[in-house]
């Protein structure tokens, strides 16, 4: 796996170069998260990104795209020539993920806060169609102080949305504002699980 993840890394780092654009650090801090989830736990496909039956993966911190970006390349999704492109005025990859252009990509996120709300909606319509989809979110440490994360993570728990997992990268982005102990514990007053 260190191969394949200094190999991604490469990927990131020569297109934020090529363009001058790009979220480095952000892309690179949940770099292991995504090749995990892609690799071994969703059930995604690339050829044919808008089966009914997939799991959900929504990048709420989208200013990490890079990172997802890379990893829907090594996936199948696009071309390495289409990342290398990124940021360019007639690629369709952005600084954001938007899923009106970009294979794989299920909700277009960017500003703070909506991600994770939009994932407990997709995992409370998947629950009423009877779906056995999951859905999984990545939200950053500092995304997690907007108010609409925490009115989202209330939700969940009251629907007891089993099908929803939330991960926070804790790369220590607001350590000058909320503690990462003080989510452990409002996750779990508010009916969520929490694990480091």
């Amino acid at each position: 796996m260190h191969n394949k993840m200094n190999e991604l890394r490469r990927l990131i780092v020569k297109a934020s170069a090529a363009t001058g654009e790009g979220h480095i650090p952000s892309a690179l801090s949940i770099l292991d998260i995504l090749w995990v989830l892609y690799d071994k736990v969703l059930k995604v496909d690339p050829n044919n990104p808008a089966d009914p039956n997939r799991d959900r993966f929504i990048l709420s911190k989208g200013h990490g795209s890079l990172g997802l970006y890379a990893v829907l390349v090594k996936k199948g999704f696009f071309s390495a020539t289409t990342l290398e492109n990124f940021g360019k005025f007639d690629n369709i990859l952005g600084g954001h993920p938007d899923r009106n252009k970009v294979p794989g990509i299920e909700t277009s996120t960017g500003s703070l806060g909506h991600g994770f709300p939009i994932s407990v909606g997709i995992a409370l319509g998947l629950r009423i169609k009877k779906m056995n989809c999951r859905v999984f979110t990545i939200i950053g440490d500092g995304e997690a102080n907007e108010g609409t994360v925490w009115e989202s993570m209330l939700l969940a728990a009251h629907h007891n949305l089993s099908n929803l997992s939330v991960i926070v990268d804790y790369n220590h982005s607001t350590d000058r504002a909320l503690k990462s102990e003080i989510c452990r514990q409002s996750s779990k007053l508010s009916g969520g699980r929490a694990a480091s």
